[in-house]
């Protein structure tokens, strides 16, 4: 039988090695004199306490070592473009709907029945990267990690009911661009983490609500636009933020999370767009050279962001 202490120092390990050296075994000890008294409450709590101290102490935002503050800084980054990319997505859907409602309004019932299930789908899903985003650059910290648990519960429920019999890899690859930032935010986000800097994530959101619905109404008016479309204008759209970040890159300097979140989010952006047009649309010479020429970003922004990140943590410790 494993001895309480044994446990115990199991669960402490969730600490990372440098913060354990320090105040591992006087954590233990608190937990063993817990254990002893029988004092379950207090316990529960203890533990409760180590695992929000292992998620501030791992993804640290300062008086850490530089490879904890740096992987901080870059869950909190994926979190944040992650949001942003749900609201492009959910601002691209919604437009298109919105002016197929528009359009074809003389169209049956049935049809417009159709069209508004779907569009108040899009409001939701919009809604649930939008509020989130919104709380944390407004500085809400507390009620944007509880609407994102909110959202992250309500998600799993309907997801299970819609999909528990057909629950295969394919559902949860093309949710999990959808899900992986309201993770961070919950995990990342923590009472020492610094929030997002207000001025350009205003932008970036507003830039989102206006620019995902204009591309998704032009790409129903310009059939030309059809045949370079590719998987989605919001992919294009990506690769430019890609290229257009690395281009501006010297002026701004090097930024390590920012440039590895970026190419993570914009791998994610394609294979979601993939798995959601596998079967749907055959993938023709178009879809071949947006999917390489995303690529080619991915792991460029990826090279340089794992220089930066070396560099950047040298110099902090």
């Amino acid at each position: 039988m494993i001895s309480a202490e044994a446990r115990y120092r199991t669960l402490v390990r969730i600490l990372p090695a440098w913060y354990r050296a320090e105040r591992g075994d006087e954590m233990v000890g608190t937990l063993l004199d817990l254990h002893g008294e029988r004092a379950r409450a207090a316990l529960w709590s203890e533990l409760w306490a180590l695992l929000a101290l292992g998620a501030r102490t791992r993804l640290a935002a300062r008086a850490a070592p530089g490879r904890a503050v740096a992987l901080g800084d870059l869950v909190r980054q994926v979190a944040l473009l992650g949001l942003l990319w749900g609201v492009l997505r959910s601002a691209g859907s919604v437009g298109d709907i919105l002016w197929s409602l528009l359009a074809f309004s003389d169209q049956g019932f049935f049809y417009r029945a159709a069209l508004t299930s779907d569009l108040a789908r899009d409001l939701v899903l919009l809604a649930a990267a939008l509020i989130p985003l919104v709380l944390l650059v407004d500085g809400w910290r507390r009620l944007a990690r509880i609407a994102a648990g909110a959202v992250l519960a309500a998600g799993a429920i309907l997801f299970l009911t819609k999909h528990w019999s057909d629950l295969g890899p394919g559902p949860v690859v093309y949710f999990a661009p959808q899900w992986l930032p309201l993770v961070l935010v919950l995990a990342a986000f923590h009472v020492d983490a610094p929030l997002p800097l207000a001025r350009p994530w205003w932008w970036a959101i507003g830039a989102s609500l206006v620019l995902a619905p204009a591309l998704a109404i032009a790409h129903i008016q310009t059939s030309a636009l059809d045949r370079i479309t590719g998987l989605s204008p919001l992919v294009w759209l990506c690769a430019i933020a890609g290229a257009g970040y690395l281009l501006l890159r010297r002026r701004t300097g090097p930024r390590p999370a920012r440039t590895l979140a970026l190419a993570l989010c914009i791998a994610l952006a394609v294979i979601q767009n993939l798995v959601l047009k596998n079967g749907i649309m055959p993938f023709g010479v178009v879809v071949i050279a947006q999917v390489c020429c995303v690529g080619a970003i991915v792991v460029a922004l990826t090279v340089v962001g794992i220089r930066d990140y070396r560099r950047t943590v040298v110099r902090h410790d």
